[in-house]
């Protein structure tokens, strides 16, 4: 990632990634400068579209933006197009890694946006595709996804990714489990039987299938473990 802090005023450059190229452009001088980086997917669409992002960027933000564009740039959809994200926010919650816990259901904001915090960061989704990442009231991370590709998963993903760089060291290792579906129905056996398996699941990305919840809660307390064992001082 070229050193940004670095770049004039007015001044271009870009930046190639394994899932495109992002470019950067400086504006503002004097205390008030800014960054617009666009991310381009390598196959352009028929009419020469290959934007599929927009970020502004501050200067505290600098630090995180090489990390943060990568992400974005290899969640992007294939295809760039003029229409808008086909993402609910509602959904881009409910599928986000970087999550405590859904029990108190999806609540939305007046103007149809979706936020939810982890310890250090939040997170907040809009209809129209952006996204804005913040630090505890001081880095922010903000992202206008562009084209109908971008779907809930990969929205969530870019979500994810800006949480995972600002958040609390204690917030990349944030578990929950499954609800087992419990007595139902079934065909199979003519009769009712018992489904006890749960999810255990990490905001790391970490997930594994246990036979009940009781093993699903030891499976991630040891992936707990083993994390914060291998982690950097």
């Amino acid at each position: 990632m070229p050193g940004l802090i670095l770049l004039a005023p007015g001044e271009t450059t870009e930046f190639p990634t394994g899932h495109g190229r992002i470019r950067f452009r400086k504006y503002g001088r004097d205390g008030r400068e800014f960054i617009r980086a666009a991310v381009h997917v390598e196959e352009p669409s028929v009419d020469g579209e290959s934007r599929v992002a927009l970020a502004t960027l501050r200067p505290d933000a600098y630090p995180y933006a090489g990390a943060w564009l990568a992400a974005v740039a290899e969640h992007a959809p294939a295809a760039a197009d003029h229409r808008n994200p086909e993402a609910a926010p509602a959904s881009v919650r409910l599928l986000a890694e970087m999550t405590r816990t859904h029990a108190n259901g999806v609540p939305r904001h007046s103007d149809g946006s979706v936020s939810w915090s982890v310890p250090g960061a939040s997170a907040r989704v809009w209809p129209d595709g952006r996204v804005e990442v913040q630090r505890a009231g001081c880095v922010v991370l903000a992202v206008r996804l562009e084209g109908s590709g971008w779907d809930s998963a990969r929205v969530a993903a870019v979500a994810d990714a800006g949480l995972r760089l600002l958040c609390a060291p204690e917030a990349r290792h944030m578990t929950r489990t499954s609800e087992p579906s419990g007595w139902a129905w079934s065909s199979l056996w003519a009769g009712r039987s018992f489904d006890g398996a749960s999810e255990a699941v990490c905001s790391c990305g970490w997930r594994v299938m246990a036979a009940s919840r009781l093993g699903a809660r030891g499976a991630a307390a040891e992936h707990v473990r083993k994390a914060v064992a291998v982690a950097p001082c």
